[in-house]
């Protein structure tokens, strides 16, 4: 990101070259919004925006989750704004920034020139406020907090644009590329993690189907069912099954539940039961059905 934000600036520093001065673009914005000079609130909004989001981080019952779909989301959004922030150059909208000198490769620059398309701190904005929207509680305190989240990614954009460190086409494509990174990674984790019964111990930290101790086994047994999963983790598999069953195996995952023990007239009686069900002629009835599709087919 930060190679590909130097070659911006750079390139952006040969429209103001080719001018003769610094040139902004009509945004309909700041005719409505008063310019500002405090960058650093833009950096205090990230901020703002970061704590609470590692509080519920940290609280939340399944934590690796919810860590994982954040840097996920965020590092696709990532890369695909690497591949748009050099592509097309624009003035920058900041009369008193900076372009990135020396190699692009080593240079590092605060509030350069020509970082605009598209907004970096709005997509932190908009990332912590849909991880709020997906793994807040359901309840009134989870949906105040959630408000407020909101209230606060929408303030900042207001004040990355007072502040001219974009233009608002850049602050608008950060709201419009964040929810699509987001529901792109969990169609993904979903189909491609869940489903498929891999990466268990971020999904379930307790067991297959179980995120904390007080899940009740029809809610566990519910889950798994539903993403098609048997016990070990394993994608359903209705043959494995019925083998399992055929040798008294039990489900696989599950250790089976031991009989009690049967006494030894018990167990007599139970032989001389199958014996009385066993006809005595089976071994003849075999011999005349041979025989007789033997004399069939010499017929024929």
């Amino acid at each position: 990101m930060n190679v590909m934000a130097n070659v911006a600036s750079k390139r952006s520093k040969l429209i103001e070259d080719q001018l003769g001065q610094r040139f902004t673009l009509p945004d309909v914005f700041f005719e409505f919004i008063g310019y500002i000079q405090l960058l650093w609130m833009t950096d205090m909004f990230d901020a703002l925006m970061f704590v609470p989001t590692a509080v519920l981080v940290i609280l939340h019952e399944r934590p690796w989750r919810v860590v994982s779909r954040l840097l996920l989301s965020w590092g696709l959004a990532s890369v695909i704004r690497i591949t748009t922030v050099a592509i097309t150059s624009v003035p920058d909208p900041r009369p008193s920034c900076e372009y990135a000198k020396g190699n692009v490769f080593s240079t590092f620059t605060l509030h350069r020139c020509g970082d605009a398309i598209y907004s970096g701190h709005t997509l932190i904005f908009v990332i912590c406020s849909l991880v709020w929207s997906s793994f807040a509680p359901r309840n009134w305190v989870g949906r105040t907090l959630t408000a407020f989240v909101y209230g606060l990614s929408i303030a900042g954009s207001l004040v990355v644009i007072a502040n001219r460190a974009h233009y608002t086409i850049d602050v608008l494509l950060a709201w419009y590329i964040g929810p699509g990174a987001w529901y792109t990674v969990a169609w993904f984790w979903y189909w491609h993690i869940t489903k498929r019964g891999r990466l268990l111990r971020i999904e379930f930290p307790v067991e297959v189907g179980r995120h904390r101790d007080s899940d009740s086994e029809e809610k566990c047994q519910r889950r798994r069912v539903e993403l098609g999963l048997m016990p070990d983790g394993t994608p359903y598999d209705p043959v494995a099954l019925y083998l399992d069953a055929l040798h008294g195996r039990g489900v696989r995952g599950v250790e089976p539940e031991l009989s009690p023990p049967t006494s030894s007239a018990a167990r007599t009686a139970e032989k001389q039961e199958m014996d009385d069900a066993t006809p005595s002629n089976i071994n003849d009835e075999c011999v005349l059905t041979i025989n007789g599709a033997a004399s069939s087919q010499a017929h024929l």
